[in-house]
């Protein structure tokens, strides 16, 4: 147990209350908020994320499911808020799916991913509104694709380390584009988000082949939408 979730418990007792600390964030909300159980487990990955935060830098961690449709959206941006609210880091959110954009973020003042990628100076221009920050894309994301693998990605990366305590960007699916692998060697790591009812090993070794073939560190799994055939208890014992 990291000593930041140590000293939260002893300030705020064993079982916090997330939601009136979800309710102070001053940004713009992409989702409903989870419910009681939901934030328990965001809480769960928040804290296992504290360690990768270095004394020097911050941590930049990329989040990406195998698959559309899995939740790799939904689970980086409530992590990133539970590192912004209940452990107070300084977050940043990036929305770097230019599959599937995120359009609550399209009018969001500030430079987008897609001009910090062609100038990673212009991160001085960010003026957070609340915490976490939340990037949007840009609508030349696509057309930026290019600069993925560029030095000016890595440049990008570790200027936001600079700036921020965690950095958390949601990627395209793995197996849709090489953009994700590209992106996310860029990274501290990336945490994969998987399905349960779409689980199946073939497709997440082949998912895992190409981000090794990227040098992509993967930092775990997140098993999404799961169900459980045995009570959850007998689970918690096992």
């Amino acid at each position: 147990m990291s000593k930041i979730y140590e000293a939260y418990r002893k300030r705020g007792g064993d079982s916090p209350d997330l939601t009136i600390e979800i309710g102070r964030v001053g940004t713009v909300a992409l989702y409903p908020m989870p419910d009681a159980t939901q934030q328990s487990e965001f809480n769960q990955l928040a804290n296992r994320l504290l360690s990768l935060k270095r004394d020097d830098r911050g941590a930049v961690i990329a989040f990406a499911s195998t698959a559309s449709g899995e939740g790799a959206s939904f689970v980086s941006y409530n992590t990133a808020l539970m590192l912004a609210t209940v452990y107070h880091q300084k977050v940043c959110w990036i929305d770097a799916n230019f599959q599937s954009p995120q359009k609550q973020l399209l009018h969001v003042d500030g430079p987008s991913l897609a001009a910090l990628l062609q100038n990673p100076d212009r991160l001085s221009e960010l003026r957070p509104a609340g915490n976490p920050t939340l990037v949007p894309g840009g609508i030349n994301l696509t057309a930026a694709r290019g600069l993925f693998a560029d030095q000016k990605c890595h440049d990008l990366m570790r200027a936001l380390s600079g700036r921020f305590d965690f950095t958390l960007i949601d990627l395209p699916p793995v197996l849709e584009t090489t953009d994700t692998a590209l992106m996310a060697s860029a990274t501290d790591g990336l945490t994969l988000v998987i399905e349960q009812r779409l689980l199946k090993r073939e497709i997440i070794n082949h998912g895992m082949e190409d981000l090794r073939a990227k040098s992509v560190r993967v930092l775990g799994a997140v098993i999404n939408k799961r169900s459980y055939d045995l009570p959850k208890v007998i689970y918690d014992r096992l």
